[in-house]
């Protein structure tokens, strides 16, 4: 694959490349040593009980913009990031989100939602007619902000309070990639010319009888299940056929440019010569945006 991909990172004015960011841009966006120390002591004061394996930042160009900790694998931190959030001093400036593997901190405009709401201006679509798909949309979960609003599935945590979210584990335990798959099966997308990618089957969820213009993924948990290097074949497969159909696609992860380059871009070589114009990535909950435009 043609990797002329540009990095571009979140201003107020939008994606913009880094020779045109302003110090006061890379504040927005990038963690000093002094919020290293602020967050730190947040985190330490409240996990006393809870272990912490190691501690990294998620980088981008040599700027760091995500503080993560890593925990046990598996178990629902929502609640940890609940409690930070909780505090003044810390929901001022940073965000705080779970995943499966750890508690993640960046600065406060730094989130899924934010990226999703850039993505539909990208495109013209409304976020309504654009089909979400994430693992961790409990409150406080790293894909909540991504799945707040309807038309959104879940593959495996959900708000329990958000109706507009429908969740495959929950009702047919069907998890993870599995779910993203069986999911995007019975949905119904239109493209911009006007053409039905119709559903295999009909569905009797509210979710399932609308049409969509376009999709938006988290990557762990989603279109990769936990134990997973890259994406299975099938899920490139339906990926690639959204994309050859006009479909847009966005993926919206934690993981920076180089893990999306050994995780899911070189398998994505057997499909496309390039990337396609549609398809879109937001690197670091949306601190960045990596595509061919």
């Amino acid at each position: 694959m043609s990797l002329n991909l540009n990095l571009n990172f979140l201003t107020e004015e939008g994606y913009l490349p880094p020779d045109q960011l302003n110090d006061r841009d890379w504040r927005d966006i990038t963690l000093s040593r002094e919020d290293e120390r602020t967050i730190t002591s947040h985190i330490f004061s409240i996990c006393k009980d809870i272990n912490i394996n190691h501690i990294q930042f998620l980088s981008l160009k040599d700027r760091r913009i995500m503080l993560y900790f890593y925990r046990d694998q598996d178990i629902d931190y929502s609640w940890f990031s609940r409690r930070l959030e909780e505090r003044e001093e810390f929901a001022d400036r940073y965000r705080a989100n779970c995943t499966n593997y750890g508690t993640l901190v960046a600065k406060r405009n730094i989130h899924k939602g934010n990226a999703l709401t850039q993505f539909a201006s990208m495109i013209n679509v409304p976020i309504n007619r654009i089909a979400k798909f994430g693992d961790q949309g409990q409150k406080g979960g790293n894909d909540h902000e991504l799945l707040a609003y309807p038309g959104s599935f879940s593959v495996y945590r959900a708000d329990e309070a958000n109706s507009n979210t429908f969740n495959s584990h929950e009702l047919f335990n069907i998890s993870n990639a599995a779910g993203t798959l069986w999911m995007i099966e019975r949905l119904n997308f239109v493209s911009p010319d006007n053409s039905r990618i119709k559903a295999s089957m009909d569905m009797p969820f509210i979710q399932f009888k609308a049409t969509y213009q376009a999709a938006a993924f988290d990557m762990d948990g989603t279109l990769l299940s936990p134990g997973q290097s890259r994406p299975s074949d099938d899920m490139y497969r339906m990926l690639a056929s959204l994309l050859e159909n006009g479909i847009p696609i966005v993926i919206i992860t934690a993981r920076n440019a180089e893990e999306m380059d050994r995780v899911f871009l070189r398998g994505f070589r057997r499909y496309f010569d390039e990337i396609p114009k549609n398809l879109f990535l937001f690197l670091c909950n949306g601190a960045a945006l990596l595509n061919g435009h």
